[in-house]
């Protein structure tokens, strides 16, 4: 019993997250696509680096953090990947109404990066809903075999 349970909260707890990365990546996939088609494009620049640790396997992953200034003379600064220096003078496209979107990255990489966190997201809900599926299937078929051993009452 104590290992069903524990096998149904691991499925539940990766569908969520498959289905937070779909959801998560059609958003980014929405905001790259208005700040490609009216979207703003300034000069930002670059003041501080970081590695953040990406993967167990101890991958690192550099980041910069960049500030902007939007044109009501309003300052910006968000983190992104990204290897420049400090003090380099990097691209920032961003939505007016919206400087959140800010990034460095060009259309074509934010697509491929939003498109591949769909993928993933569809695959874990895919993969989870199969065995559930296979579970469910196992079971109903442990209960048959069960009832079919059992000698009948007169």
């Amino acid at each position: 019993m104590g290992k069903t349970v524990a096998g149904a909260a691991v499925v539940v707890v990766c569908a969520v997250i498959g289905c937070w990365a779909v959801l998560k990546g059609v958003d980014g996939l929405r905001d790259v696509s208005a700040v490609a088609e009216r979207g703003r494009s300034v000069d930002g620049t670059v003041l501080a680096k970081d590695k953040v640790r990406s993967s167990p396997q101890g991958g690192v992953t550099e980041r910069i953090k960049v500030r902007f200034t939007t044109a009501d003379g309003t300052s910006h600064r968000f983190w992104a990947t990204g290897d420049q220096a400090v003090g380099d003078t990097v691209r920032v496209r961003y939505l007016p109404e919206r400087p959140g979107t800010a990034t460095v990255h060009s259309t074509a990489n934010d697509r491929i990066m939003y498109g591949v966190m769909i993928l993933g997201g569809l695959m874990m809900v895919i993969i989870m809903l199969l065995l559930v599926f296979v579970w469910v299937r196992d079971n109903l078929g442990a209960h048959r075999r069960a009832a079919r051993s059992r000698p009948v009452a007169e």
